[in-house]
């Protein structure tokens, strides 16, 4: 807490005895406060206890917010109190309180997916000195230190990333996380329960009660970097899909408390394409993955209807070996007891890059 320490001595100076003292130890009641809060969400304690003095602004500023209110000697100490964390606290808590509610819905023209409200995180990325140049699907999103141009969200491919409901307007979340990995920047995702999306230096704090926002944040860290899992199968990799959840399945193992986790499997579906080279492409199977938190030694995914009988591999190469043969085209794999369905257990790093996933051993694994 050193960096606190230092800050609180910055802040106080010009004030003496008890108005000192009660001014640090209001300032660093709310800090501590914060860094619980950061802390939940996925940040290491430094990075909470740098990220808890920003909010406050520099000492600079709050120093001469305190000597200000200071010299309204009718308030008194306690009523001078009040009145300095209201004037030096309030320009934080529009930062430390905002938040960019996540959604999850099916009701789209592409299908389930989950958003991201757009006004929220126009005023998210304000505070960090970025921007959205508009409200529609053309927008650019521009952020500091990207090493390269912006690209509009509705590079992504779909037909428009932008929903409309309750009045309210949203992103789609793999729009915005297409948009911001195409400005070079070194992207990551902390936390499960109000996870934080960062960005070279910029945090977006997403306030969320459905696990299928985290969900697709996480997953999309498999799918974006490490196209290995599918391409040498040539068939899709996608999200569980909320409309086709049977239950759940629970593991038991040397699975770490707070880390994420993700189960990959194979679905029977009839899809259509492109390849690389722009050429029409289809087939019959699907690779879906569904993530979780885990607790101390468990962790319970949600799974597809008839999730039964599956076997974990221990790596990428085994997975997709076992896949091949249900590639015929004339033959629908059907999974059973004397079939099992194959499957990867993935610990995810949360990061955007090669180290996304590291796949787990089966042996150290057993379902309840």
């Amino acid at each position: 807490m050193k960096q606190t320490e230092r800050y609180l001595r910055q802040a106080t100076r010009g004030l003496w005895g008890r108005a000192r003292r009660d001014l640090q130890t209001e300032l660093q009641g709310h800090v501590n406060e914060r860094i619980q809060e950061f802390r939940l969400g996925g940040m290491s304690a430094e990075e909470a206890e740098r990220q808890a003095l920003r909010e406050l602004g520099t000492p600079e500023r709050v120093r001469s917010g305190m000597l200000g209110v200071h010299t309204f000697p009718a308030l008194g100490k306690a009523g001078a109190l009040s009145l300095l964390l209201a004037t030096t606290l309030l320009t934080a808590l529009p930062q430390s309180l905002a938040q960019v509610k996540g959604i999850y819905t099916t009701n789209t023209s592409t299908g389930p997916a989950s958003y991201l409200n757009l006004e929220q995180l126009k005023a998210e990325l304000m505070k960090v000195g970025g921007k959205i140049s508009s409200q529609d699907a053309n927008a650019v999103i521009t952020l500091p230190g990207a090493a390269r141009p912006p690209l509009p969200l509705n590079s992504y491919g779909f037909p428009s990333p932008i929903l409309s409901k309750d009045n309210v307007i949203y992103i789609q979340t793999e729009a915005l996380l297409y948009a911001l990995q195409n400005t070079g920047l070194d992207i990551r995702v902390k936390g499960w329960e109000n996870p934080v999306l960062m960005a070279g230096q910029s945090s977006i704090r997403i306030k969320t009660d459905d696990w299928q926002v985290a969900n697709n944040l996480y997953a999309a860290t498999v799918q974006t970097y490490n196209s290995r899992l599918w391409s040498g199968l040539k068939i899709p990799f996608s999200l569980i899909e909320p409309d086709s959840l049977g239950g759940n399945t629970s593991l038991k193992g040397q699975f770490k408390q707070g880390k994420i986790y993700a189960l990959v499997s194979p679905k029977v579906i009839h899809w259509t394409g492109t390849d690389e080279d722009g050429k029409f492409t289809s087939g019959d199977l699907n690779i879906v993955t569904t993530v979780s938190q885990a607790q101390a030694g468990s962790v319970q995914f949600h799974v597809l209807y008839g999730f039964k009988d599956f076997k974990l591999y221990p790596s990428l190469d085994a997975f997709q070996a076992a896949l091949k043969p249900s590639l015929d085209p004339t033959k629908l794999p059907y999974w059973d007891a004397d079939h099992p369905r194959p499957a990867l257990i993935l610990e995810l790093s949360g990061h955007f890059g090669d180290d996304a996933y590291t796949v787990v051993n089966p042996n150290t694994i057993h379902i309840k």
